[in-house]
C-alpha cells in the first residue's frame, strides 16, 4: 500500500487536473456553431445543474456509506463518457443529453474528493495545529489554474480548427484522474447507518449535521454565494472581450490571464487568510468583485474590460477557503453528504441564475453584470453580517 502522504499528493493531482477543461475557450463558438445563442446555453448549464443537484445527496451519502475513492473514481470516469459524447454533439437536445451525464459524474466525486483529503490532512496533521489542511486546500486552489492555462493553451491550438477534437480532449485529464482515484487509499471514517431505507438515513444525516448547527449553516449560504457569484458569470467571459472591442484572436488570452488571476488569488488566501476572520475572508473579495462588475456595467471598454481578473483571483481565494472553512465544521464520517448538502444548496443558487443572467446577457451582455450585482450584493452582505455575528 502507498504511503500515506503519496496518496494525499494523488488525491491534490487528481484534484488539480480534473479541474481544466481544455474546451472551453471554444464553448461559447461551438455552441453558436450549432445553432445556440445565449439564452439557450444558459439553459443548458440549468440542465446540468439539476442532474448534479437531483443526485448530490445520494451520491455522498453512498460515498461516506460505501466508498469515497470508487465514488470518485466513477465521477471522473462519467465524465470521460459524457465529454466524448459531447463532441458529437450537433444540436441542443444533444448537448442536453451530455450535460446530464456530466452532471451525474460530478454528482458522484463531488465531495468524495474532498473528503478523502479531509481525511488524509487529519491523520498527517492530528492535532491540526499546523494548518495542514487550510495549506492542501490553497496548494489545490494555486495549481488548478495553472493546469488550466496549460489546458487554455492546448485548447487555443486545437479548438480553432476542430472543436469536437478539444472537446474529446478534454476528456483525457478525467481519464487520468480515473487511473489515480483507483490508486489512492481509502481512509475517513465511514458512516454507520441507522436506517435500513437509505432516503430516512441521508435524512437524519441531515437533521444531525446542518439543522442544528447554526455556523456550518451560514458557512453553506457563504459557500454557495461565494461560488455562484463567479461562476455564472463565466459564461460571458468570452461575450465581454469582444463587446469590449478585443478581437477574436485575443480571446484565448484573456482566458488565461483570467486563469492566472485565479493563482494569484488562490496565493494570496494561502499566505493572507488564516490572518482575517472568517467573516472577512468571506466579505473582502466579495466587495472587490461587485466593485469591478459595477465599473464594467457602466463602462465596458479595453481599459475596463482587465477587471474582469477579479472575478478569477475571487474565485480562486475562495476555492482555497470556503471549502476548508466548511469542511472543519463537519463530522469525518458524514464530509461527503455534508458538502453534497452545502453543494445542493450551490446548485439551488446557481440553476435558475445562470439562465436569467445568461438571458440578461442575450439583451446586452452588460446587463448579466447588473443582473449579477443586483442579485448577489444583497446575499453577500447580509452572510458575511451573520457571520461576523455568530463568530462573536
Amino acid at each position: 500500500m502507498i504511503s500515506l502522504k503519496t496518496s494525499l499528493k494523488l488525491i491534490q493531482v487528481e484534484i488539480i487536473i480534473t479541474g481544466a477543461l481544455i474546451s472551453m475557450p471554444i464553448m461559447v463558438p461551438f455552441y453558436n456553431s450549432i445553432g445556440m445563442d445565449q439564452g439557450q446555453i444558459g439553459l443548458s448549464q440549468t440542465i446540468f445543474t439539476l442532474a448534479l443537484l437531483m443526485l448530490n445527496i445520494p451520491t455522498g451519502w453512498i460515498a461516506d456509506r460505501f466508498s469515497r475513492k470508487i465514488c470518485n473514481a466513477a465521477g471522473d470516469l462519467g465524465a470521460v463518457i459524457a465529454l466524448l459524447m459531447y463532441s458529437q454533439a450537433s444540436c441542443f437536445f444533444d448537448v442536453v443529453v451530455a450535460e446530464i451525464l456530466f452532471g451525474v459524474a460530478m454528482a458522484f466525486s463531488q465531495g468524495a474528493d474532498s473528503a478523502l483529503t479531509k481525511a488524509h490532512a487529519d491523520l498527517l496533521d492530528k492535532n491540526g495545529k499546523r494548518g495542514l489542511f487550510h495549506r492542501v486546500n490553497t496548494t489545490n486552489a494555486i495549481w488548478r489554474p495553472i493546469a488550466q492555462i496549460i489546458a487554455l493553451t492546448i485548447g487555443g491550438i486545437i479548438g480553432p480548427a476542430n472543436y469536437s477534437l478539444a472537446i474529446a480532449v478534454s476528456g483525457a485529464p478525467y481519464l487520468v484522474g480515473f487511473v489515480l482515484s483507483l490508486i489512492i487509499r481509502e481512509e475517513g471514517e465511514r458512516l454507520v447507518s441507522q436506517h435500513k431505507n437509505p432516503l430516512r438515513d441521508m435524512w437524519r444525516v441531515v437533521c444531525e449535521t446542518v439543522i442544528p448547527n447554526a455556523k456550518l449553516r451560514w458557512l453553506i449560504v457563504a459557500f454557495a454565494a461565494g461560488g455562484s457569484i463567479t461562476h455564472v458569470m463565466i459564461w460571458a467571459l468570452t461575450p465581454l472581450m469582444i463587446a469590449a472591442g478585443l478581437p477574436m484572436q485575443v480571446v484565448g488570452i484573456g482566458w488565461v490571464l483570467n486563469a492566472a488571476a485565479t493563482t494569484l488569488g488562490a496565493m494570496l488566501a494561502k499566505r493572507y487568510a488564516l490572518r482575517l476572520a472568517k467573516w472577512q475572508r468571506f466579505a473582502i473579495p466579495a466587495v472587490i468583485v461587485i466593485f469591478a462588475m459595477a465599473i464594467m456595467s457602466i463602462n465596458l471598454s479595453v481599459y475596463t474590460i482587465w477587471l474582469y481578473a477579479t472575478l478569477g483571483a475571487t474565485y480562486g481565494w475562495y476555492a482555497g477557503v470556503l471549502i476548508a472553512m466548511l469542511q472543519n465544521e463537519i463530522p469525518s464520517s458524514n464530509q461527503s453528504t455534508a458538502i453534497s448538502i452545502a453543494g445542493t444548496f450551490s446548485q439551488l443558487i446557481y440553476a435558475p441564475l445562470v439562465w436569467f443572467i445568461s438571458w440578461a446577457g442575450n439583451i446586452d451582455i452588460r446587463y448579466s453584470l447588473i443582473a449579477t450585482i443586483a442579485i448577489f450584493a444583497p446575499i453577500m452582505f447580509i452572510t458575511a453580517r451573520k457571520l461576523k455575528k455568530l463568530e462573536v
